[in-house]
């Protein structure tokens, strides 16, 4: 996966004001690649809704 297609889901996500949550880079070791995204993790997640 390239680094450019995540960062642009990132960008589209903070444009809209949507949570993004980076899993993990992909490939065939994954545990190897990580979850770091330029040197940081992403965990958000929605806010639940009031009911």
């Amino acid at each position: 996966m390239h680094e450019d297609w995540v960062l642009g889901i990132l960008h589209q996500c903070r444009r809209q004001g949507v949570p993004f949550f980076f899993k993990q880079w992909g490939g065939v070791r994954k545990s190897r690649n990580g979850r770091l995204l330029q040197g940081r993790t992403y965990d958000e997640i929605p806010g639940q809704l009031a009911g």
